[in-house]
């Protein structure tokens, strides 16, 4: 092989809730970005393998899309899940899969129900996004990948919205003060179609993540199996390093200065 600078990693991410501030949901007000970060030798060798042999024993064909939102309806393929006996084995091998496979997250999480108050505020996407890189720069730092390529790999949401996103993406690193952040990254979109694991497991952490802010009184199973992968500082902070809030304060309640305030979790 050649001389190159790939890195050791690829970052697979994707997204829990809509969009839109104008009309924000009540019972999920929240825009949830998740980014997944696997060593590419553990996930060619390990997660790839694993998700195919759960999708082969559960579906007979590795054509299913694990989809949080479909399993959790219990639609199209996964009305198998209707039956007791599978949904409990279903549920016991998808959860030993993701306990057992080695990756860690990175997430933003935009309360759309104060974020919407902003004046003209950013799409959520695209400060999620922003939120999220910067922190999976610095982690891919710490793991000695200074000026390695490290590609990123977004679910496409069509062409008009990839494009926006790439333009957004490349205007952010390039414009960004932090050193080494541009160039870091190689940018994809790839639909849900070419049916990436990595995409289905950025799928299926990102809801947990939201509910367990909307509800953190609640027991959520999901979010305490997530919590251990999670970016955390070295004394184990998680506020601020695996998972970005914004905003903390609503400006209506605490004053138009809060717009331009450091935020954090």
């Amino acid at each position: 092989m050649g001389e190159h600078n790939f890195g050791d990693y690829i970052v697979f991410v994707d997204e829990s809730g809509d969009q839109s501030l104008k009309s924000v949901n009540a019972n999920y007000p929240v825009f949830v970005l998740s980014f997944c970060i696997f060593e590419k030798t553990h996930y060619y060798t390990h997660v790839v393998p694993e998700i195919l042999r759960f999708k082969f024993d559960f579906f007979g064909s590795d054509i299913p899309i694990l989809h949080e939102r479909e399993i959790r309806k219990r639609e199209g393929d996964f009305n198998i899940l209707m039956r007791d006996d599978i949904r409990s084995e279903f549920f016991d091998r998808l959860n030993q899969i993701m306990v057992e496979s080695e990756y860690t997250v990175v997430s933003s999480l935009i309360d759309k129900r104060k974020y919407s108050h902003f004046n003209a505020p950013d799409n959520p996407y695209s400060i999620g996004t922003q939120f999220g890189v910067e922190r999976v720069f610095y982690e891919m730092q710490e793991r000695g990948q200074r000026g390695r390529r490290i590609p990123i790999v977004f679910e496409s949401r069509g062409g008009n919205e990839d494009r926006t996103l790439e333009r957004e993406f490349e205007k952010m690193v390039n414009q960004s003060g932090i050193d080494g952040l541009k160039g870091m990254f190689d940018f994809h979109c790839v639909s849900k179609k070419a049916n990436l694991p990595g995409l289905q497991l950025a799928d299926l952490v990102a809801r947990p993540i939201g509910v367990h802010y909307l509800h953190p009184e609640q027991r959520n199973r999901a979010w305490e199996m997530l919590l251990p992968k999670m970016r955390t500082s070295r004394d184990g902070k998680l506020a601020g390093y695996g998972l970005k809030i914004y905003p903390l304060f609503d400006p209506i309640e605490f004053g138009p200065e809060i717009h331009d305030a450091p935020a954090y979790l």
